[in-house]
């Protein structure tokens, strides 16, 4: 008996295999192979051979180094699949080296491709030259440092939060390469020239990965790529009413996103307002040439309704392309958010409505209890926000290179070398100079020695100061928003 049980079984096993064979034989509609040897098979009628063909150009417009030889196969399934978090688009197996396309027949092929290489191209370099994986990274990793996630709830080895798939370290990665290497592979469609969400990040709660300028050198020193220049994240500077205009027009002028003068930079501007809980949404675009400010009107009318004189809230998303690069950025969403008075035309900046949108009450159930980062207000203009820095007991801190004359978010604290080793910091703002002593409670405000509510610190790589002394030490009023997660700050 159990002679025949085994005997069924090993026929049983070998009528699986000539079947799957049989049924892979059946399906597979087409295949390419390109010439470093990835094969590419379609088991779609759509996708032929050409376009199989035009997939692998898609993706050698894609930034990589040697990790592109090593990829083995590329699978397109009309069907669809379920992975670790639900239905999925694409998997990577890092073992095969194959990644596997579901749902090729209606969903974005390119898109997909490029964030599952994303996924290559991440394990490759991490196991070649840190012999890690990205599952088994930690909060004291070097990536994880380079990518500042210090307080977000990321799934690092060894979490005991659920899984989320856009906090896996993994995932990050990989929509980290999409946005940083994989441009040139997601080419604006033909049919718009607005950039405004050509390509976004799945998680847009932790710092973007194009505006830290060291992501992209880690990643290029890793996988051996040429350098590039990583294009500046643009920032508002003015965004006043246009007083020789009678309709709702307001006057938007930012920093340009180049580096050099002779740069072209796509701009779209996408503002969103909101009417009973539901978007409102409102574009532009403008392409320039070079370093200078950029300057685009504002129809607020029609963000609102035209028969209402009632305020409004919105924010301003700015992306910014570089086609002959291929970088691409944009200010993220929980930047910029306004509120709009009609009948004096005024916007002023505001803490995001994080609770209102349920994102609050999101967070937290994603293992999140205090945002990490703190969105910056000064007279009214947004800045770009900071890391939180808070002490044992409580105490939010902000850094000293806030201050400075040329500009708000400008560098200009020196640290002075002397017989006290190097503690004396020194600050200019406006009308005050500033004296300082690392780990200590006074300082010297125009010669005045002033007694601090807290000790100047070292917090990271920046050097802080807490918010109840801003008044003291810079004439800076602050309110702190925790909603919000804002300093909302008035300087004379």
């Amino acid at each position: 008996m159990r002679l025949s049980l085994t005997v069924c079984g090993i026929l049983l096993a070998i009528f699986v295999i000539f079947t799957d064979q049989a049924v892979a034989q059946r399906l597979e509609s087409a295949a390419y192979k390109s010439p470093e040897g990835i094969q590419f098979v379609s088991y779609s009628t759509v996708w032929n051979e050409q376009k199989l063909k035009e997939l692998y150009e898609s993706l050698l417009k894609c930034e990589h180094g040697e990790e592109l030889s090593a990829l083995k196969q590329v699978i397109l399934d009309p069907g669809p699949s379920e992975g670790k978090s639900g239905s999925r688009v694409g998997s990577y197996n890092a073992d095969t080296q194959v990644i596997r396309l579901f749902e090729v027949e209606a969903t974005p092929v390119v898109r997909t491709l490029t964030h599952e290489y994303g996924h290559h191209f991440t394990y490759y370099w991490l196991q070649k030259k840190e012999s890690a994986s990205p599952g088994q990274l930690t909060e004291s990793s070097v990536w994880a440092k380079v990518r500042q996630l210090g307080g977000f709830p990321i799934r690092w080895s060894g979490s005991t939060l659920p899984y989320v798939h856009k906090w896996d370290p993994g995932e990050i990665m990989a929509e980290d390469y999409v946005l940083l290497f994989g441009v040139g592979g997601n080419p604006l469609s033909s049919k718009s020239a607005n950039i405004v969400n050509m390509l976004r990040h799945e998680n847009e709660y932790i710092p973007s990965a194009q505006s830290l300028p060291a992501l992209r050198q880690y990643w290029e020193q890793l996988a051996g790529l040429s350098r590039k220049e990583p294009i500046r994240l643009p920032e508002i500077k003015q965004w006043q009413a246009v007083e020789d205009k009678e309709d709702a027009t307001n006057r938007l002028v930012f920093t340009s996103a180049a580096t050099q003068n002779y740069q072209l930079i796509q701009y779209g501007i996408h503002v969103v307002s909101f009417k009973d809980g539901q978007p409102i949404n409102w574009t532009t675009t403008i392409n320039t040439i070079g370093k200078e400010l950029v300057e685009v009107n504002l129809d607020m009318n029609a963000l609102r309704d035209t028969d209402s004189t009632a305020s409004f809230n919105g924010f301003i998303q700015i992306w910014a392309l570089d086609p002959q690069s291929n970088q691409l950025v944009y200010t993220p969403f929980y930047m910029n958010w306004f509120t709009y008075e009609p009948v004096s035309k005024k916007l002023l900046a505001i803490p995001p409505s994080f609770s209102s949108r349920g994102l609050t009450a999101m967070l937290k159930r994603d293992g999140m209890d205090k945002w990490p980062l703190m969105n910056m207000v000064m007279n009214g203009m947004p800045l770009a926000p900071v890391k939180r820095y808070e002490d044992k007991e409580g105490n939010l801190y902000v850094p000293l290179r806030l201050f400075s004359d040329e500009t708000v978010q400008g560098l200009k604290e020196q640290r002075t070398t002397d017989n006290d080793g190097g503690r004396r910091i020194k600050a200019h703002y406006k009308q005050r100079d500033v004296q300082l002593r690392l780990d200590e409670q006074q300082a010297a405000v125009n010669g005045i020695t002033i007694k601090l509510n807290q000790r100047v610190r070292r917090m990271g790589a920046e050097f802080v100061v807490a918010i109840d002394d801003l008044k003291a030490l810079f004439d800076v009023t602050a309110r702190w928003d925790e909603s919000g997660s804002s300093l909302l700050m008035e300087s004379t």
